[in-house]
């Protein structure tokens, strides 16, 4: 007996905070108290114009809070970041706070998920959608040699890739922009305007051009395998053009040729960052000894403006 009145003492607490959750617009002070999520990562967002950011209290504290913004490189989508506080979880909180999001917004809302979690189960249950995929991505030392050996298979051969440092200045700039573009043009196009060409150049800051490798198709770039280095690379790997020839051969060389050079270092691990989508690399990343979890990029559609959106007062919204 006195478990069922623990149990119904539970189901009545939590009814309570559920019906007496208020929302509210996030305001910048907010960030300062919150104790979960990335509360820093808002800081620079929360007063640009094209942010819309909710917050959800219980008995005046913060339990929860929505964000979302729109990126400089594509735009077709909005980014969201939502938590709640792991004491609040279960409630319909985090539904609620996306609900009211979606009602303020006209274009989808996108977040990333790893897949099989929590995350993408809770988009998964507000009828989110994948529209893109990652594949696992980290390559471990002691699998380089295997790699290798998969992509010679299809590979242009010894030779067949030079480093970016011996390109004339500003080439790898130019091809990174185009590789970049066509990769997305199809699911999720850059915006054609300077300041997401700028956001894209300045991507390059942490670039390493002389790790970077760049496959040779008639003596012109085919492929290029991008290393960004911080404590392990990081590779963005595919052709320069959608129509480029021989693609999967230039990009295995690329890729390989990097492996190859991360050997010779002594690095630990190689990440790979790519998607499955990816006419090239998708294929060959299927054929490589790869670890970790795959991501998913997924998208909320917009919902019709509702006036219903629970900032007044603590009642309940149906999820």
């Amino acid at each position: 007996m006195e478990a069922q009145r623990c149990h119904r003492r539970g189901q009545t607490q939590e009814g309570d905070m559920s019906e007496h959750v208020v929302f509210r617009d996030m305001r910048p002070e907010d960030v300062k108290v919150i104790t979960f999520g990335e509360p820093g990562s808002l800081i620079d967002r929360i007063d640009r114009p094209d942010v819309v950011a909710r917050v959800a209290l219980h008995e005046n504290r913060i339990v929860g809070y929505a964000v979302s913004w729109l990126a400089v490189v594509h735009r077709t989508r909005r980014f969201i970041d939502v938590e709640v506080h792991p004491d609040s979880r279960g409630r319909q909180i985090g539904t609620r706070l996306v609900r009211q999001i979606q009602q303020r917004v006209h274009r989808p809302l996108a977040t990333k998920a790893i897949a099989g979690s929590d995350a993408e189960s809770f988009i998964l249950s507000l009828g989110g959608e994948v529209y893109a995929s990652c594949p696992p991505f980290e390559l471990p030392r002691r699998h380089f040699g295997r790699a290798i050996e998969e992509l010679a298979e299809v590979s242009l051969g010894p030779g067949g890739a030079i480093s970016g440092a011996a390109l004339a200045p500003g080439v790898l700039e130019t091809l990174w922009e185009q590789m970049y573009v066509w990769m997305h043009e199809s699911w999720s196009p850059v915006d054609d305007s300077e300041a997401a060409h700028e956001a894209l150049r300045q991507e390059l800051e942490d670039l390493d051009a002389e790790a970077t490798r760049v496959a040779l198709v008639d003596g012109q770039p085919a492929a290029v395998a991008f290393v960004f280095v911080d404590e392990n690379p990081t590779v963005v790997a595919e052709t320069v053009q959608a129509d480029t020839p021989s693609g999967d051969e230039a990009v295995a060389s690329a890729m390989s040729s990097v492996i190859s050079w991360a050997d010779d270092i002594g690095y630990k691990r190689i990440n790979f960052d790519g998607h499955r989508s990816d006419p090239h690399f998708g294929p060959l990343a299927s054929r490589l000894p790869l670890e970790g979890a795959s991501l998913n990029l997924m998208e909320l559609s917009a919902l019709p403006p509702d006036d219903d959106d629970g900032e007044v007062g603590g009642g309940a919204i149906g999820a």
